[in-house]
């Protein structure tokens, strides 16, 4: 059990720091979607750089933050949750409801996701794919491994909340105690 608590510690802090390093991206997100605006109101673009491969690059932002954050989220338990089953459970029930629901759903789901994720960015690397619009984004296959490697992350996240979930409810009372909240919040 403490093994499994120790594991699901180390995975915690190594999302929390890829979070961390990625924050960066809201930045850069930012910078972009102001960029794109003011040029659009004063009618100045850099020449061969329009608005379409601004916008392209505002999705590509957009969606890594999103999937190099969807890990950490799921970890400290701010994602978008339906509490109106589990509002009135103790907390040893809560954690059984959220096992069942990472067997059933979270794993099944997050292999098949992961799988095809990778399939998809290989054959856009393979295919060198870039942007359909003329004057897009070359390299497409970067968005897509982003979307491979968040999901991975992902997975771990999984991993993590699951080895938790699972002391919490078979393991001794100090353990349990402990794995009631993350690593990171520790």
């Amino acid at each position: 059990m403490q093994a499994m608590l120790s594991l699901s510690d180390a995975i915690d802090r190594v999302l929390q720091r890829i979070a961390s390093a990625t924050g960066w991206l809201f930045l850069a997100l930012v910078a972009v979607i102001c960029w794109d605006v003011l040029t659009r109101k004063l009618g100045f673009q850099i020449p061969g750089f329009g608005s379409t491969p601004i916008q392209e690059l505002e999705w590509h932002l957009h969606g890594m933050l999103f999937m190099f954050w969807l890990g950490y989220a799921y970890i400290r338990n701010v994602h978008v949750r339906i509490d109106v089953f589990t509002s009135h459970k103790t907390p040893r029930e809560q954690a059984k409801l959220e096992l069942f629901g990472i067997f059933v759903f979270a794993i099944p789901y997050c292999l098949l996701a992961t799988y095809f994720a990778y399939l998809f960015a290989q054959t856009s690397f393979l295919q060198n794919e870039s942007s359909d619009a003329p004057n897009g984004l070359p390299y497409r296959w970067i968005i897509k491994a982003c979307l491979f490697l968040g999901l991975v992350l992902l997975d771990a996240a999984v991993a993590s909340v699951m080895f938790r979930k699972l002391v919490q409810v078979f393991g001794p009372p100090d353990l349990a105690a402990r794995a009631a909240t993350p690593a990171a919040s520790h």
